[in-house]
């Protein structure tokens, strides 16, 4: 449940530290807070890996990346939030070195005055989680019994844990993954992280529908007659084929499975009857168990997929994915998928909801457009511009690269005559407050310590999307498909996509 508490005291031990994700996104993320004076008085960073660093040596492979992409490096700042961060070799998948690791953490814990909460972060190879959360459970690092058992439960002790994606790699190993983590956390103790969520504009998404009045009315049914969602990136696979051309790997399962699914969710879901978290994530997988799972027949009609072919991005010239090292010749994992999605439900009946993602496109955007109907009838046909009938009206909310809302309707050119065009009301996120964005992974990792779970996944909620996309995936893996690479580096993606939304007169928003 939802705090409105500070951060405890605790100290965050990351597991997987040697790696990228760490360098690029935690660390600076945590600086960030530390800046900000959001981190808790007493906090330590005890980073575990197999590689054999030290304190001053690890510290050392962090600056590059910090001076990268904190918000604003200050080397003095720098300076003083690395006393607070440690490095302990250990592999995390054998029992024996939990032994050290404990120790090195009753120490810390001494130094910096932690005390006995401890945040973990799973930044690690998916196939490495089991492994690590039983060794936890079996080294005694989490006493959820004792804590519930305290005289005082406001301030009993915790140990959280946060996972990162890719959360299985079907509907089976999901469901196998909560049943190892359940066997060693309480579900109220377990952040599955989507750093989709952290963003501020998805944040603003329910404070735009449940604190406005102009907009709740109409956002149904009656009035909307498509959604989409889009995350599209102008990047390939940036060395890592390997990966992504895995099990885990490819755009069903990495972006709408992982991301998209959970943004329609916001967009779809009731009003909660509070703003708790387990009011918020109900609400939100209702609309997830309400989704139809599309039947075989279905399916060729509602998913497409695609592969990238060599092309053109920037003036800079990108090979094929099947081109790139790690990769299989004929390899059969899409890189762009798109689905057109129904909820059953007596608000949305009808209403097709449009997910895509793919690598080496256009444009880097992740968006959700609310396109409404069009008027009964166009009085005003012979007066507008550039199109034969007229547009419909669409609220784009845009998550990146600038995160803001955009509201388009028609409005009349000023002059003698009739003519109508096409205008915009913006709402840009950093011009109307005066300040950046906190990166997600700093709000969510602050919420972590806060004991907030609002933005993060709960068990319901990842099996749920799993059990929508599954269908699609099996489907995909008994027919491979036989046109890949079926788009070029730099465009929108495969014809058949476009196909998917003109056979009810639709087509994809591209900015």
């Amino acid at each position: 449940m939802a705090t409105q508490n500070g951060p405890g005291n605790c100290l965050i031990l990351i597991f997987g530290a040697s790696g990228d994700l760490t360098r690029r996104k935690l660390i600076p993320a945590l600086y960030d807070l530390f800046v900000e004076g959001l981190l808790p008085g007493h906090f330590a960073v005890l980073g575990v890996s197999r590689s054999p660093l030290d304190d001053d040596a690890f510290r050392e492979r962090l600056e590059p990346m910090a001076r990268e992409n904190a918000g604003q490096f200050d080397p003095g700042r720098w300076a003083e939030y690395c006393r607070h961060i440690h490095y302990h070799s250990a592999d995390s998948t054998t029992l024996e070195h939990f032994d050290g690791l404990e120790q090195r953490m009753r120490e810390l814990s001494e130094t910096h005055g932690t005390g006995e909460n401890v945040l973990f972060y799973l930044s690690l190879a998916p196939h490495l989680y089991d492994a690590t959360i039983n060794n936890i459970g079996a080294a005694g690092m989490v006493t959820e019994g004792k804590a519930w058992c305290s005289l005082n439960r406001e301030t009993r002790p915790w140990q959280r844990i946060i996972v990162e994606k890719p959360f299985g790699h079907d509907a089976a190993s999901a469901a196998h993954l909560n049943r190892v983590l359940g066997r060693v956390f309480e579900e109220e103790s377990i952040y599955r992280i989507d750093h989709y969520l952290g963003k501020e504009t998805v944040q603003n998404l329910l404070v735009f529908r449940f604190a406005n009045a102009i907009f709740e009315p109409v956002w149904n049914r009656n009035y909307i007659d498509h959604v989409q969602v889009t995350a599209s990136e102008t990047v390939g696979v940036e060395g890592r084929g390997g990966y992504y051309d895995s099990p885990s790997g490819g755009a069903m399962r990495d972006m709408i499975q992982g991301h998209l699914l959970q943004l329609m969710g916001l967009v779809a879901m009731e009003p909660p009857v509070s703003m708790a978290a387990d009011d918020i994530r109900q609400e939100k997988n209702k609309i997830l168990t309400a989704t139809r799972r599309p039947t075989v027949n279905e399916i060729p009609q509602i998913a497409v997929r695609g592969q990238y072919g060599p092309g053109q991005i920037g003036g800079k010239a990108v090979p094929a994915f099947r081109e790139e090292e790690g990769v299989a010749d004929d390899s059969q994992t899409e890189t762009y998928a798109a689905c057109q999605l129904y909820v059953d439900t007596w608000r949305w009946e009808g209403v097709p909801f449009c997910l895509r993602s793919g690598k080496a496109m256009a444009r880097k955007t992740t968006e959700m457009v609310i396109t409404f109907k069009r008027t009964p009838h166009c009085l005003f046909r012979d007066h507008i511009r550039n199109t034969a009938a007229n547009k419909p009206n669409q609220i784009v909310i845009n998550l990146q690269p600038n995160e803001g809302i955009r509201l388009r309707f028609e409005g009349k050119v000023p002059g003698a005559g009739m003519s109508i065009k096409s205008v915009v009301m913006d709402f840009d996120y950093e011009k109307q407050f005066g300040a950046e964005a906190r990166e997600a992974y700093g709000t969510l990792l602050l919420d972590a310590m806060r004991g907030d779970q609002t933005l993060f996944k709960n068990r319901e909620e990842t099996e749920s999307a799993w059990q929508i996309v599954q269908p699609i995936l099996d489907y995909w893996q008994a027919y491979p498909a036989e046109n890949f690479p079926n788009y070029a580096a730099g465009t929108w993606g495969p014809s058949e996509a476009d196909i998917l939304m003109a056979r009810h007169g639709r087509h994809w928003h591209n900015p």
